[in-house]
């Protein structure tokens, strides 16, 4: 196997481990049943919505990734990738992971990925890797 091969069948199994652990983490996020404690109160997380006011602190999840997010201040929704890209808002539980941009990212988008986080930009155009069997 090709050193290329490797590195990218290494990045590869990086992204799957991860994408796992993202989908066993909204799993146990959907579960959860969290009762009105400190804070502000936003106690569930939330189906994000297009034109819709957030509260800081909110929590929503894009329906299309299952990706959740934390609302950073108050504003009107426009679309998730719009947001993000404002800096209204903030990935959730990514210290330590690989984030996929489709494109090169803002530095608004830069700004809210916490530290110590893999940046990863690709193309939807590009021929996606299909790793081959090491048989």
């Amino acid at each position: 196997m090709a050193m290329e091969d490797s590195i990218f069948q290494s990045l590869y199994d990086v992204i799957s481990r991860q994408q796992a652990l993202i989908n066993e983490l909204a799993t146990k996020l959907e579960q959860l049943e969290i009762g009105q404690g400190g804070g502000t109160g936003n106690a569930s997380i939330k189906d994000y919505e297009s034109d819709t006011v957030y509260e800081r602190n909110t929590l929503l999840v894009d329906t299309n990734t299952e990706t959740v997010y934390r609302v950073i201040r108050e504003y009107r929704s426009v679309t998730v990738e719009t947001d993000c890209g404002n800096g209204n808002l903030k990935l959730v539980g990514f210290e330590s992971q690989i984030i996929a941009f489709n494109g090169e990212p803002t530095q608004a988008q830069l700004n809210v990925i916490p530290d110590d986080t893999l940046v990863a930009i690709y193309s939807a155009s590009d021929t996606p890797y299909q790793p081959q069997s090491s048989e």
